[in-house]
């Protein structure tokens, strides 16, 4: 569970980084971007040792899925929503972990296990706060829903394709899965309208960060993680980053919350974890 804890405290810093050092860029281009930096890096790490590089068709398309659709809706959200309104509508995350469990890897989930989704849905909920525009909510609400459900579908069909190849050396074939990422991610960037870019040095610091550390890095970590813990205990981090994401937004990016509603929230997040 520690590699799903610092992935959660080091994407919790994305929301703010994203919406503030990216302001202004095409999110079709910052998501095939951060795909295209990632698979480089990682190519170069399967080039270094090609014997224990192995190629397959199935890790390429979980990349497609997990990486790849989900940034495609996840960076086009911040056109229509606030940094923490991005992070708290993730809240939903555990439902789709636990739709894929059932039905991809035919596991029910417990009893506790459902408790403890239901008390970090709350919470998240709970540590919602601000009004915006009801057209931009709904819509940027949309697109987290499919971000969360391509993530979530991802991460059950990468612990399944472990059962199965668990022999087979994840770091050095790693680079598979930001090779689908970076083939959907392109395909929306190049059929994007505006693909004349300038970039300032924020730009590309935040462009080459995020590639590299958040998403290179973050979902490695992410997805041996997840092959350590029980599905449900997977459903119930998925929301960690939540009141992680708040509080930076709040004492780093200056955003405002709730202390009334965010307090109570954390309390849920607690009993979830004890829940299990």
């Amino acid at each position: 569970m520690s590699y799903l804890i610092i992935v959660s405290i080091l994407w919790s810093f994305s929301f703010g980084i994203i919406k503030y050092g990216l302001s202004g860029v095409d999110s079709s281009y910052i998501s095939f971007i951060r795909s295209l930096i990632a698979f480089l890096f990682f190519s170069s790490i399967s080039i270094y040792n090609i014997k224990k590089f192995s190629f397959d068709i199935k890790l390429v398309m979980i990349g497609a899925i997990q990486f790849g659709l989900m940034y495609v809706f996840y960076i086009q959200s911040y056109a229509y929503l606030p940094a923490y309104l991005i992070a708290t509508f993730t809240i939903t995350t555990p439902i789709f972990v636990g739709l894929a469990s059932s039905y991809i890897s035919k596991e029910t989930i417990s009893k506790n296990g459902i408790y403890a989704i239901i008390l970090v849905l709350i919470g998240s909920f709970l540590m919602r706060f601000n009004v915006v525009n009801p057209f931009n909510y709904w819509i940027g609400f949309i697109l987290i829903q499919f971000a969360n459900f391509f993530f979530a579908t991802g991460q059950i069909l990468f612990k399944q394709w472990n059962i199965k190849n668990g022999t087979k050396d994840i770091v050095h074939n790693f680079s598979q899965l930001f090779l689908g990422a970076t083939l959907i991610t392109s395909i929306f960037y190049f059929l994007s309208i505006n693909n004349s870019l300038e970039l300032t040095s924020v730009n590309l610091f935040t462009l080459i960060f995020l590639g590299l550390i958040s998403t290179g890095l973050g979902f490695l970590f992410w997805n041996i993680g997840l092959l350590k813990v029980s599905n449900e205990k997977l459903a119930v981090m998925n929301n960690l980053i939540i009141p992680i994401a708040i509080l930076n937004s709040y004492f780093i990016f200056g955003e405002q919350i709730n202390p009334l509603t965010f307090f109570p929230g954390i309390v849920c997040f607690y009993f979830a974890l004890k829940a299990l």
